[in-house]
């Protein structure tokens, strides 16, 4: 009964600092629409021979509804037979991810499933909420880890510890709403 009251402290203060309590069981919820067209923009396009691969280098950039994407480097993967579908998006390098309803994502790379429809974040991630700061991002909730995983279909995320920094753990700074 004892463990019982600082759980109870522990979501209540979650809570009055902006991370429900599914927040803090699963990352963050991200507003996604799986269904929508991925619009594709970079300083350089190369579509490789067989047409199973595209390259976008400098400035890449991808929206799918209220998701969008960003890093220096992005690879697509389609099917070898026609009609091709995009079936992989590879991210790397200074990848930067806004969801419309306020979490923001910053990691090395990120690897999207196009049929699992899961978004997966990797090196140095940070997932910030910026729906009561505007603009100020150094006065956010945190969330950190090694990985992120996003489901495309619903908007529900798991954060994961790094373990290749020595069995570091998945964290979460909060800012009062007093500091704000």
């Amino acid at each position: 009964m004892s463990l019982l009251r600082p759980l109870v402290l522990l979501v209540v203060c979650l809570a009055s600092h902006g991370f429900t309590p599914a927040m803090a069981e699963t990352g963050a919820v991200f507003a996604t629409d799986s269904n929508a067209p991925i619009s594709v923009e970079a300083n350089k396009m190369t579509v490789f021979k067989n047409g199973a691969r595209a390259e976008l280098l400098g400035r890449a950039a991808l929206n799918q509804g209220p998701l969008s994407l960003t890093a220096d480097e992005v690879t697509l993967f389609y099917t070898a037979l026609s009609p091709r579908q995009l079936t992989r998006i590879t991210a790397e390098k200074n990848v930067h991810i806004v969801s419309q309803n306020g979490r923001e994502v910053f990691g090395d790379k990120a690897v999207y499933r196009v049929n699992a429809e899961k978004m997966t974040v990797s090196g140095n991630v940070r997932v910030i909420d910026t729906t009561n700061n505007g603009e100020d991002k150094s006065e956010t909730n945190t969330l950190s880890g090694g990985r992120l995983v996003i489901n495309m279909r619903d908007g529900t995320s798991q954060v994961e510890g790094d373990e290749s920094a020595g069995g570091g753990r998945a964290r979460i700074e909060l800012t009062p709403n007093g500091a704000r």
